[in-house]
C-alpha cells in the first residue's frame, strides 16, 4: 500500500506561491516523473486541484474524475504547467480506479488529445511504461483531496482579496 498526502510545497519558479503537492510514500510526484523520465520537464508541474486553474470547464473534469464512483474509473488530469493553468501544455493524467476502501492509480501518462474541449481529456494517451500502479487507502485518499479543497478555499479569498 502506497502512502498518499497533500502537503504544502514551494513553487520551482519564482513568482509563484506555494501550493499543496502530492506527496506520494517519500517523494513529491513531479519530481519522481522528471527523475524516472530525465530532460522531459516534468519537475515543477503542479497539481489540476488548484483555485487558479483558469478554465470553469476544466476545473470541474478533474474534480468530477479525481474520485471515481465505486467499482468505478476516471482518467483524471493531476499535474500541468503552472504556465498556462490549463489543460493546453504538459498535462500528466492518471487513470484511477475506485475499488470501495482502495484507489489505484493504475497508470499514469500524458495526454496527447488535440482537442480543446475538457471532457475529451484523456481520449489519446501516451502511458508511462516505467511507473508502477499506485494504491492508496481510501481514508488517507479523502484525507489529501479535503487538503487540497481546504487550499482552494484559502486562495479563492486570497484571489478576492
Amino acid at each position: 500500500m502506497n502512502n498518499i498526502q497533500g502537503l504544502l510545497d514551494k513553487s520551482d519558479y519564482d513568482g509563484y506561491w506555494d501550493y499543496i503537492n502530492y506527496r506520494i510514500d517519500d517523494y513529491w510526484l513531479d519530481e519522481k516523473l522528471e527523475e524516472i523520465y530525465p530532460d522531459k520537464m516534468y519537475k515543477g508541474l503542479i497539481p489540476t486541484l488548484v483555485e487558479w486553474i483558469d478554465r470553469e470547464d476544466e476545473k470541474s473534469v478533474v474534480w468530477k474524475r479525481i474520485l471515481p464512483n465505486e467499482n468505478e474509473s476516471a482518467i483524471c488530469p493531476i499535474l500541468m504547467c503552472p504556465d498556462d493553468n490549463d489543460f493546453s501544455c504538459t498535462l500528466i493524467v492518471v487513470e484511477i480506479i475506485n475499488q470501495g476502501n482502495l484507489i489505484q492509480w493504475k497508470r499514469i501518462g500524458i495526454d496527447r488529445t488535440n482537442e480543446w474541449e475538457a471532457e475529451k481529456v484523456g481520449v489519446d494517451v501516451e502511458w508511462f511504461d516505467e511507473m508502477e500502479e499506485l494504491n492508496f487507502s481510501m481514508i488517507d485518499y479523502l484525507e489529501m483531496l479535503e487538503t487540497f479543497r481546504n487550499r482552494m478555499e484559502f486562495d479563492k479569498k486570497r484571489i478576492r482579496n
